[in-house]
């Protein structure tokens, strides 16, 4: 036996409640809803049974969590509503094992630990077991000569045991007349058109594959968001000839193989199970129920249908039943109706009046009469239940008065009758629901609406009733521009409002200040706020820029006494004003001065802006004296404290290299420091009484430079 791997993981689970019918509209969003706890007659005549086929004797056996009424409304699958037969269970509601637990996920399963099914394990041959079978088995008497209804066949066992011995089974098993001679004996109906038993290891990837749709974990099949099973087939049609007004039994049976794992489903087509003749259907239009027509709200649209066109007029009888009265309780209906030759069917519409009675629960059964039906068949017949509408009351909170204004409110109201659910709405302001908050700025009358789901309106009024008081008012100063410290006077008036108005200033004044001189060293913001005893609050702010000019200024030198100098500093410098610190002054951005005299001098830069705004810079610079430079030819480094030292002495230079080198031309002693010249020794050895070469090399101020090259003797 093959082994099957368990997987643990996690989906979303959905579960959807009913009470009663269940009512599905094409609005509501993309799902494969299941719904369990229906008895089997009901099961299979409001949910299965099409026209022409009367059935009896419903029963199921198998887990009761197994079987049920799904829709797959606005979702790809292509059986939008109808039966669902599972080995497993209809619902992920209690894990990710039904086939709704979309979206898909790898091995999962329920075994409800039932028994298999004698019917499939012969039918099958299986060498492995079955198990968790759900059988479905009724009678019925087709009115035409054969007897159709449509499936969809899904597992979660695609595609990994394809071929395998897990390999679910299913079968729709007929007994009874058979038209071409003998009798039906559990004959399996569930093939596809060559004839081949619909089955995993028939139906897959690899076999039949036009009839095979795959849905993998994981995937990308248009499929995956709604449906658990991996693998399911296209819509099939299962079909069997029949002797009209016979009586057959159908056993729709489906099972697990091998295992009680990986479960299996079959979908059956809402309506589908039907055969030639004559049938009645109605759909309810614009009610709020699928299954009820409420006084005053919606149409029933009746359907008397043929299988085939009518070569001459159809004159049919009908009667109308139930404890609805015709034309009291409902539109006047007619007790016949013919199909026109050429039709296969005529279209009833009625809808139920509005009569005042507190009546409760009606209906209207209405059963058509052809002496042309199978005998001792009950007639083809609907009933439609009527509920009767009670007004709605809506009371609404009362009329309240407030101090101030701009009141957050709750607005309340109450409403009964009508059709639920009840929808509460509020105008002005399109408010929804009870209760509901609301600021409320001035008197205002609120018209509270109660709509029910047939559009029914009541209507009440409750009225606000706030101060009227002018809006608070504030006038502040403009945007200006001043110097850095310069005073600038901030101003506010104020009025309307609701009691005392109480100033709040970004800069942190008291609030009971309306004036106060503000002196901003950089630019600032300065915001105010007046607020009246009831919150009502107004502001504004003022921008004042302080325009600050920032002075700065290089220099360069042309000769030792001559510089240029270069203003620089903020963009909106206008004005340039500069003083030497000889007594000689400028005005131009890119002054040139010299000086008399060398030495230390003072250079101020004042800069003004077009407001005004003035910055001042002061530098030091030195005027160099002029270039002088003397070398002495002999020095005698002794000791005794003259000529110890050999060096040059001169002036009117910024920087100083010196270099001495023996006659080979090797460098014995570098300095650039001036005044610290050479001693003739080295590391305290002296060198020898000689004639010894120098390089020095001086930069003047305006960066040129002069070198003396020459010999000087060293005696001693």
């Amino acid at each position: 036996m093959l082994l099957k791997t368990h997987h643990t993981f996690l989906l979303f689970r959905y579960f959807l409640c009913f009470i009663g019918v269940v009512v599905i509209g094409s609005d509501l969003p993309a799902q494969l809803v299941t719904q369990g706890g229906i008895a089997p007659l009901n099961l299979v005549q409001n949910f299965l049974v099409g026209g022409g086929v009367q059935v009896s004797n419903v029963s199921i056996s198998g887990s009761p969590q197994a079987y049920g009424y799904f829709t797959a409304y606005n979702t790809t699958f292509a059986i939008q509503e109808g039966i669902i037969m599972t080995t497993g269970t209809i619902s992920g509601a209690n894990g990710p094992q039904g086939p709704n637990s979309g979206p898909n996920a790898e091995g999962v399963g329920v075994d409800n630990n039932y028994p298999g099914s004698a019917l499939l394990d012969n039918a099958f041959n299986f060498t492995e077991p079955t198990f968790n079978a759900i059988t479905l088995q009724f009678n019925f008497v087709p009115q035409g000569d054969s007897v159709v209804f449509k499936y969809i066949f899904g597992s979660d066992e695609y595609k990994e045991y394809v071929g395998s011995a897990f390999n679910d089974i299913f079968g729709f098993f007929i007994s009874g007349p058979n038209p071409a001679g003998g009798t039906y004996n559990n004959q399996n109906i569930a093939r596809l058109p060559n004839g081949t038993l619909v089955s995993i290891n028939n139906v897959n990837h690899l076999s039949n594959s036009a009839y095979y749709q795959d849905n993998p974990p994981n995937g990308s099949s248009p499929l995956q968001p709604y449906f658990q099973y991996d693998g399911l087939t296209r819509v099939l049609t299962a079909r069997a000839s029949v002797i009209p007004c016979s009586t057959y039994t159908i056993r729709l049976a489906i099972a697990d193989v091998a295992d009680g794992i990986y479960d299996s489903g079959v979908f059956l087509e809402a309506k589908s199970f039907s055969s030639a003749g004559l049938d009645i259907q109605y759909t309810l239009i614009n009610s709020p129920k699928k299954d009820s027509l409420f006084e005053g709200c919606g149409q029933a649209q009746i359907v008397i249908k043929t299988t085939a066109k009518q070569a001459t007029d159809r004159v049919l009888q009908l009667s109308l039943m139930g404890s609805a009265v015709n034309g009291i309780d409902y539109q006047n209906l007619p007790t016949s109706v013919t199909i026109p030759a050429g039709q296969d069917s005529v279209v009833l519409l009625t809808s139920a009046l509005v009569d005042g009675q507190a009546e409760g629960l009606e209906n209207l059964i209405i059963e058509v009469n052809d002496p042309n039906l199978c005998p001792n068949t009950p007639r083809p017949s609907i009933e439609i239940p009527i509920v009767s509408v009670d007004p709605i009351e809506l009371t609404a909170m009362n009329d309240t008065s407030f101090e101030c204004n701009n009141q957050l409110v709750i607005l309340q109201a109450q409403a009964e009758g009508g059709v639920a659910p009840l929808s509460l709405t509020w105008n002005p302001g399109g408010l929804v629901g009870s209760p509901v908050p609301t600021l409320v700025g001035q008197t205002t009358n609120y018209v509270v609406e109660a709509r029910d789901a047939c559009q029914n309106v009541a209507r009440d009024t409750v009225r606000i009733q706030v101060p009227d008081a002018a809006p608070v008012e504030l006038t502040f100063v403009n945007d200006t521009a001043v110097c850095p410290g310069d005073a600038v006077l901030l101003s506010v008036t104020a009025g309307g409002g609701i009691g005392n108005l109480v100033l709040s200033w970004s800069n942190g004044a008291p609030d009971s200040v309306y004036q106060q001189w503000v002196y901003p060293q950089e630019t600032t913001v300065y915001s105010v706020t007046v607020t009246d005893s009831c919150g009502n609050t107004s502001g504004a702010s003022a921008l004042v820029r302080v325009r600050d000019p920032q002075a700065d200024f290089t220099y360069a030198y042309a000769d030792n006494r001559k510089l240029t100098f270069e203003g620089v500093g903020s963009d909106d410098i206008v004005d340039w004003y500069w003083d030497f610190g000889d007594g000689g002054v400028d005005s131009v951005q890119s002054p040139t001065h010299t000086y008399r005299d060398s030495g230390f001098y003072e250079v101020s830069l004042i800069v003004s802006n077009s407001f005004g705004c003035t910055d001042t810079i002061v530098k030091t610079i030195y005027a160099y004296p002029d270039f002088g430079f003397y070398i002495p030819n002999t020095f005698t480094p002794n000791s005794d404290g003259i000529n110890d030292i050999f060096d040059g002495k001169g002036q009117g230079f910024k920087a100083y290299e010196m270099y001495i080198f023996n006659r080979w031309g090797q460098e014995l002693y570098s300095s650039v420091h001036y005044g610290r010249g050479w001693s003739g020794l080295d590391q305290g050895e002296r060198y020898p009484i000689g004639v010894y070469a120098y390089r020095f090399v001086l930069t003047l101020p305006n960066g040129r430079t002069k070198e003396f090259l020459g010999h000087v003797n060293l005696l001693r």
